[in-house]
């Protein structure tokens, strides 16, 4: 039964739900690589250009997340997607159409907007099609949409910067936005019910979480909270330190773009193959807790060791190879919890609240991080962004319900 052609379609979902994934965080990393770029064209401080192009787009996350994550269920999640993926598409329409400071910071709060509805759906898809004991493989594949698309940005950049002009990025991620809402809207749908599952698999999971059932069931769950906790230590950490290293390397370090994009894919490049790999090992020995754990523990044990790197290529090469491989071993485990601590059919809104996390992690780690060079120094700076991961292993001890 599991043969069955239903069932294989699973595949065709998740390649859809992948690359329509990816339209949200290649908006997210198309500007990191522009910072030394638009501090010159706008005339504004670095700080000044975190606020217009990361904290716009946190702002719109953090709006967006939970309110949609209630509203998802009754949109069902193929046209929960195409409206993500559409509000992602005139934010990128506006950011390219209006390159000054104020129409940059509104696109990508539009943006933001879109991305605070991008967890929900297709972990609603990918919990319905996938089994339990196949779900940390699927998220571990679909999580890696953050990575990919950070290699492909921080890859891409510095030809199309070379080749068309630094506008050329942003015109990039409003093609990807569109060629995503095409891809999903014409491969996503429900599965049948050819009992293949047993115990009702579809009939049961496919369910809605609706009004005050999906309100206590999920957003008052304290063990969903501290989960989120955890993922946004990880953001948090990732975000603060990708968003500042290419300035770094270009104007401390004197590396030239393409150096400094090498070094900072580094860490994503890791978590591309770390994600699915963990998740794997994790659903063959049933524990998401302890990967989380671990994670967050060497993690902050690894921010000590910014400060002895020097200036030299290897060094900063190696640390970031390891610090990605430390960040893989997050992403799967955390979008296969909810599934596991509210149930498969509150699964989708459940990842609202991590999806809140990213919005509050864009929000502040790049504005914190940057704010901070003046005070503690650059190496500090990047240093500092490990920090939550203290209350990310504090978080993970106290929760119960999670293998």
């Amino acid at each position: 039964m599991q043969g069955s052609e239903s069932y294989r379609y699973r595949w065709a979902i998740l390649f859809a739900a992948f690359v329509a994934g990816m339209a949200g965080p290649i908006a997210l990393f198309a500007m990191p690589p522009l910072f030394p770029v638009l501090t010159v064209f706008l005339g504004v401080s670095l700080s000044d250009v975190g606020f217009a192009t990361m904290t716009g787009f946190g702002i719109g996350i953090s709006i967006m997340a939970i309110p949609f994550a209630i509203l998802s269920p009754r949109l069902g999640w193929k046209s929960a997607g195409i409206a993500c993926l559409g509000t992602i598409l005139f934010g990128t329409i506006v950011t390219a159409g209006f390159p000054t400071f104020w129409g940059i910071f509104t696109g990508r709060f539009i943006t933001g907007l879109g991305f605070g509805m991008a967890f929900t759906w297709p972990v609603s898809a990918l919990s319905i099609w996938f089994r339990k004991d196949e779900m940390g493989l699927a998220t571990g594949i679909w999580s890696t949409t953050l990575p990919v698309s950070g290699l492909l940005i921080f890859v891409l950049a510095p030809v199309l910067i070379a080749s068309y002009g630094w506008m050329s990025v942003l015109w990039f991620s409003l093609l990807f936005a569109i060629a995503s809402l095409v891809l999903w809207a014409g491969l996503a749908k429900q599965p049948a019910d050819d009992g293949m599952r047993s115990g009702g698999y579809f009939a049961d999971e496919r369910a809605a979480c609706l009004s005050h059932d999906c309100l206590e069931s999920v957003f008052l769950d304290r063990e969903m909270w501290l989960v989120a906790v955890a993922w946004f230590a990880v953001n948090y950490y990732m975000l603060g330190i990708t968003s500042l290293a290419p300035a770094y390397f270009t104007t401390v370090l004197g590396f030239d773009l393409f150096t400094a994009s090498v070094l900072a894919i580094l860490p994503v490049s890791m978590i591309i193959w770390a994600a699915p790999v963990t998740g794997m090992v994790s659903d063959r020995f049933c524990t998401r807790r302890t990967f989380i754990l671990a994670s967050m523990a060497a993690g902050l044990l690894l921010c000590a060791v910014i400060f002895f790197l020097g200036r030299g290529f290897l060094p900063w090469a190696l640390f970031f190879a390891v610090l990605g491989i430390v960040w893989g071993m997050t992403p799967a485990m955390v979008f296969a919890s909810p599934r596991e601590i509210v149930g498969p059919e509150h699964a989708g809104p459940a990842s609202g609240i991590l999806n809140l996390m990213v919005g509050l992690a864009a929000l502040s780690a790049p504005l914190i991080t940057e704010s901070l060079v003046p005070v503690i120094g650059w190496q500090g700076a990047m240093a500092s962004t490990a920090l939550p991961s203290a209350a990310g292993v504090l978080a993970m001890v106290r929760i119960k319900r999670l293998r």
